[in-house]
């Protein structure tokens, strides 16, 4: 039913094992694993291949035709053919019950569901501006809780990935309408996981609404994210915001990146929504995200 992608790169073992773990701890148990592994010669710390080969998963080298964790992915999926695509980042890891859960979901969508998703708890560190003091802040990622606004306009499910992206860990999607959009644009080095589920569900503004396909964000949490700054996808070097580069450089790549993203994805104006928009919903629009991280 599954293909399980797991993208690498400089992760740690110990992140590794973590991830691969809660695989194999789900409940439900019709898959097979990909694990494609970016990190260059110079900094495998570790034997990857033996271990991710430990648990009778697959194992891959990334391809230098397949460029950043984006095309980590399309390698990994280029490679199954299971229905259903079921993303883990490396430094991520599922609790027992998500693929079984994931799973009851797509049996009880109707066929023009192509992405479900769950909310996550996560971690990330953030650095004070006035002390330059790291603390670690703790939360959930990506939870709703009222999808009423979907069920009644399940056209603008567009609109609502601008404000609510959910991450790769916590999301499935049906792998016809993952190829029929030509999978992750790899040249995006952060957001590249946005910006391939805006694609499958179109743009109500330019794509007739029998060519989109639907979402449905489950009301669950499903796993555990880990935002840090090394040894993770999020903001590990493999990413555009690596902690090799200097501030410089990273501040250019979010302008760069941001610039790319708009151009393809203009963000909606109020007249493109739906009569009844709430002002919350507006304000996800505009990138406050204040939802998206609830913290505890």
């Amino acid at each position: 039913m599954f293909d399980v992608i797991v993208p690498i790169y400089r992760i740690s073992e110990e992140f590794l094992l973590r991830a691969l773990d809660s695989i194999k701890a789900q409940t439900f148990q019709e898959y097979e694993v990909y694990v494609c592994d970016g990190t260059p010669i110079q900094h495998q710390d570790y034997d990857a291949n033996a271990v991710v080969k430990s648990y009778g998963f697959n194992y891959l080298r990334q391809d230098p035709s397949y460029t950043l964790v984006g095309g980590a992915r399309n390698q990994a999926v280029s490679v199954g053919s299971n229905l259903y695509l079921a993303f883990l980042d490396g430094d991520d890891y599922w609790y027992d019950g998500y693929l079984l859960e994931m799973k009851n979901a797509i049996e009880e969508s109707i066929s023009k569901v192509a992405i479900w998703s769950v909310a996550l708890d996560c971690e990330y560190p953030i650095i004070s501006q006035m002390t330059g003091k790291k603390s670690i802040m703790k939360g959930i990622y990506g939870y709703w809780e009222d999808q009423s606004f979907l069920d009644s306009n399940p056209d603008y499910a567009y609109y609502w990935f601008f404000g609510h992206p959910p991450t790769p860990t916590g999301t499935i999607i049906q792998r016809e309408a993952f190829e029929a959009v030509g999978g992750y644009d790899e040249s995006m080095g952060m957001a590249e996981d946005t910006e391939l589920i805006l694609r499958i569900v179109g743009d109500p503004r330019s794509i007739p609404t029998s060519q989109r396909r639907q979402y449905i964000p489950l009301p669950l949490i499903g796993g555990f994210h880990y935002i840090g700054e090394e040894n993770t996808c999020s903001l590990g070097t493999q990413s555009g915001v690596s902690s090799g580069r200097s501030q410089d450089d990273i501040n250019a790549f979010f302008i760069s990146n941001s610039d790319y993203f708009t151009k393809i994805h203009p963000r909606p104006a109020r007249k493109d929504l739906p009569f009844g928009t709430s002002e919350l919903f507006i304000e996800t629009l505009k990138g406050v995200m204040r939802d998206r991280i609830m913290n505890i």
